[in-house]
C-alpha cells in the first residue's frame, strides 16, 4: 500500500505536490525509498484513522456496522454512495430495507474532497440521520450497508504529508526541511513539534477513531 513512489521525489520527475522535496540516488535507490514510503504510508493512515487508497476495482461492497439506537448513526468508513441499507432485527436474522434516513456526507459526490459542515470545516465522518418514524437498532452488526466506500483519489495534501515524512526519515537532522525534535543549547534543551505544514495537514484530516476494514 503506497500512493507515491520514489520517482515522484526525484528532481527529474518530481510531482507538483512534492514542491521543495527532492531526493537523489545518494539518499537511497528506488527500492529503498519505496520501502520507506510504504512504512510511512501505513503510519500516516493509522495516525489519521483513514484509508486513502482508492478501491480497485471500484465496485459495491457490503459493510456490517454496530448500532447504538437513537437517531444518528456514525459510519466508520467514508461513504461515496449507498445502494442499499438494511437493518437486522434484534435477536434474529430478518433484514429490513431502510430508506428513511438522511446521509450527511464526509466527502463530496465525486469522492475527491471532504465535504464541509455548518461551521465550514471538513467533515470527518459520515452520519446517517434517521427520519420521522424510524430509529436505529441496538447491537452488533445491526446495520448492513452496500455501496461504494473510501476516497476516489488520494488528496494531494496526504501525498505531501507522506513525502515530508519520508524526507524527514532519510535526510540528516541538519537539513533545513528536517523536523527538529530537540535542540540542546548552552542554556537549555528546546523541544520542537512537527513542522507547521505537517501539523496543518494532520489537523485537517485526522479522525477521532481508527478506521477498521
Amino acid at each position: 500500500m503506497a500512493y507515491i513512489a520514489a520517482t515522484d521525489l526525484r528532481q527529474r520527475s518530481r510531482k507538483s505536490w512534492a514542491g521543495d522535496i527532492a531526493l537523489t540516488e545518494a539518499d537511497g535507490d528506488d527500492a529503498y525509498l519505496d520501502a520507506i514510503i510504504a512504512q510511512v504510508t501505513t503510519q500516516v493512515e493509522l495516525e489519521l484513522g483513514d484509508d486513502f487508497e482508492p478501491p480497485n476495482p471500484d465496485v459495491d461492497e457490503t459493510i456490517k456496522i454496530d448500532a447504538f439506537g437513537g437517531y444518528y448513526l456514525t459510519v466508520p468508513r467514508r461513504v461515496r454512495s449507498i445502494t442499499t441499507l438494511q437493518t437486522r432485527q434484534a435477536g434474529g436474522t430478518v433484514m429490513t430495507s431502510q430508506t428513511a434516513f438522511y446521509h450527511r456526507r464526509s466527502l463530496n459526490a465525486a469522492g475527491t474532497a471532504m465535504a464541509t459542515n455548518d461551521q465550514g470545516s471538513g467533515r470527518k465522518f459520515d452520519v446517517l440521520e434517521a427520519l420521522t418514524g424510524f430509529a436505529w437498532p441496538y447491537g452488533q452488526e445491526m446495520v448492513w450497508i452496500t455501496g461504494k466506500f473510501g476516497w476516489a483519489v488520494v488528496p494531494d495534501d496526504i501525498k505531501r504529508l507522506v513525502a515530508l515524512r519520508v524526507y524527514d526519515a532519510i535526510k540528516p537532522s541538519s537539513d533545513p526541511l528536517h523536523e527538529i525534535i530537540q535542540r540542546n543549547t548552552l542554556d537549555a534543551t528546546i523541544t520542537y513539534g512537527p513542522s507547521r505544514e505537517m501539523q496543518r495537514i494532520t489537523d485537517l484530516y485526522k479522525r477521532g477513531m481508527v478506521y477498521v476494514g
